[in-house]
């Protein structure tokens, strides 16, 4: 789907198209697959993924290289992230059958659900918190913690020491644990 796309640019376009899926095209799966874990939908994601950067073609051809980069990750992230969005809301309204097993539902996987419950509620307030940072600290918790990027590069994209990286990790950290813990508080009150 995105090569017959590509095909119906321009010259100039098809060429740098090109270049951006061949050479980014590992970095969009690797995102993509990290935030979904669903192989299943992976191909699809990256599909619609380049999709949307082929519309904006225009802009990323004025970033520079380390931008760009950025621009990518963020566009692959959306993607993946809106379409956990849109299956989460499709299963909130599933219903189960009389024929339905609910013992089977239960337990998966030997997991007790009360405990998944908990869990997925957890990573859903620290998602939350994460959102509410500034942009500069999401930006340095999904590169460090979604693309496991070691500090050098970090430091790189960012204009900063590399012994900095921690200190700045380290403040984006507590000020999402801070906004998780206010959260908590206003729900105990």
């Amino acid at each position: 789907m995105t090569i017959m796309l590509i095909t119906e640019l321009e010259n100039d376009d098809k060429s740098f198209a090109l270049h951006l899926y061949k050479n980014y095209y590992g970095l969009v799966r690797k995102t993509v697959y990290n935030i979904t874990h669903d192989m299943g939908i992976l191909e699809d994601l990256i599909n619609d993924t380049f999709i949307k950067l082929i519309e904006k073609i225009s802009l990323i051809r004025t970033l520079e290289r380390c931008k760009t980069t950025a621009y990518i990750i963020y566009t692959s992230r959306s993607v993946a992230i809106n379409y956990i969005k849109r299956r989460d809301i499709q299963n909130k309204y599933i219903c189960y059958g009389e024929d339905t097993d609910l013992a089977e539902i239960i337990s998966e996987n030997g997991i007790n659900i009360e405990n998944r419950i908990i869990r997925q509620e957890e990573i859903g307030e620290l998602v939350s918190a994460i959102l509410r940072l500034p942009e500069r600290q999401k930006d340095l918790l999904f590169f460090k913690y979604m693309l496991e990027m070691d500090d050098d590069n970090i430091a790189r994209i960012f204009g900063i020491a590399t012994n900095s990286v921690r200190q700045y990790l380290t403040r984006a950290r507590r000020n999402a644990k801070n906004i998780m813990e206010r959260g908590i508080n206003k729900n105990a009150k």
